[in-house]
């Protein structure tokens, strides 16, 4: 799936960095086919926060593609996507 290009195009303009999060184990706390959230007791879902990425230099199609690889690396292999990009 791709990102929307909204937030590349702002901080490419701004010259601001962005800070890529990855989310971890969000299926568990809301199934695709379940309207509210799941609440459980145990910690099943994190969020893993990356170093900023500088837009400066960049081009918007590389900042993308640079937030892109920052996310999937912290992403467990289960949760990573099929394509491999």
């Amino acid at each position: 799936m791709s990102f929307k290009r909204g937030a590349f195009t702002m901080a490419h303009k701004m010259g601001a960095p962005i800070v890529p999060l990855s989310i971890v184990g969000s299926a568990k706390v809301m199934p695709s086919h379940w309207l509210l959230p799941f609440r459980s007791s145990s910690k099943i879902a994190k969020v893993v926060v990356h170093e900023p990425i500088e837009s400066v230099g960049k081009t918007e199609q590389e900042l993308t593609e640079a937030v892109r690889k920052a996310i999937i690396s912290g992403l467990p292999e289960e949760q990573r996507p099929l394509d491999g990009k």
